[in-house]
């Protein structure tokens, strides 16, 4: 009887060892290194839901709205800032739920630096000004807008830049 309960026992522990290598536990997601991939998608529908596309200048195909309908102000970056901020106006009649937009990235002669895609979710109301604040793509802190105020003391003199927005597409809620 003793053999019986034995082998009962051992197959349950490798049961429960199995079952737990093929079936992780909820508290493993929590733990550091486990994360979701960020694929977009979400925002995609988060831009997309209750929304229509505007993303071109022909008047017909947007419901006679038009890309310039929007506007980009206020860039600041300062040298030791892992953030950039700016504002976007909403000169349309309907609520903003997102956009799409280059930021270009040029020094002073105009030579490019860097330049990204963004894919901001955002509630601007129809002829209203809202501030977004985004990730600095500068991660060693090099470079500051050339309109940001400069540290007073810096070992390493910043390099001054300027941005060019070019919005790709925008949505507004039906």
């Amino acid at each position: 009887m003793k053999a019986t309960n034995r082998v009962s026992a051992a197959s349950l522990l490798i049961l429960a060892l199995l079952s737990q290598a093929i079936f992780p536990c909820a508290s493993d997601a929590r733990r550091k290194g486990f994360r979701l991939k960020d694929n977009n998608e979400q925002v995609d529908t988060e831009l997309v839901a209750g929304s229509f596309m505007v993303a071109s200048q022909c008047e017909d195909c947007n419901n006679g709205y038009r890309i310039d309908q929007i506007s980009f102000s206020g860039f600041d970056k300062p040298q030791n800032s892992s953030k950039e901020s700016f504002f976007i106006t909403n000169n349309s009649d309907r609520q903003m739920t997102g956009v799409t937009l280059y930021i270009e990235y040029l020094m002073e002669d105009g030579r490019q630096l860097h330049k990204r895609f963004l894919r901001l979710s955002c509630d601007i109301p129809a002829g209203e000004t809202r501030q977004a604040v985004v990730e600095s793509w500068d991660k060693q802190h090099s470079f500051r807008y050339i309109r940001s105020s400069a540290p007073a003391r810096s070992a390493h003199p910043a390099t001054p830049f300027t941005v060019r927005f070019d919005p790709v597409c925008f949505y507004l809620r039906h």
